[in-house]
């Protein structure tokens, strides 16, 4: 299974997923068209069903999203959770930046509507 790495631009993030199970997602998120760029993603985290790495680190750090990536981002995290089953050392870590109250209740809002459980990490 092949990294897939995506540079950030004004309305995209930063992805970094590697096969060894080190994920990132970093940055803006109000792409024009949702689906052209999180197809991949998806993609690719439903291929670790079938290539399981030992652990998993799902980190995501946001500056901001829309409605749209909400939505996505609550897929995402269900199924990296789903993923425990055959991983059991499996994280998700949410970093905010220390002041943003905004950041880390959307992150936790994210947990609650993926019914998941995260890491918060201040940066």
């Amino acid at each position: 299974m092949e990294n897939l790495i995506i540079q950030q631009t004004e309305e995209t993030p930063e992805v970094n997923f590697n096969s060894n199970g080190q994920m990132l997602i970093k940055g803006v998120s109000i792409p024009e068209n949702i689906t052209n760029f999180y197809t991949p993603l998806i993609n690719w985290i439903n291929q670790l069903d079938n290539h399981t790495p030992s652990s998993i680190h799902f980190v995501f750090e946001i500056e901001y999203i829309n409605t749209s990536t909400t939505r996505v981002f609550i897929d995402i995290i269900k199924k990296i959770t789903a993923l425990k089953e055959k991983c059991t050392n499996t994280v998700i870590t949410w970093k905010y930046i220390e002041d943003d109250e905004d950041n880390f209740d959307l992150g936790k809002d994210l947990e609650y509507s993926a019914k998941a459980s995260m890491v918060f990490e201040q940066i």
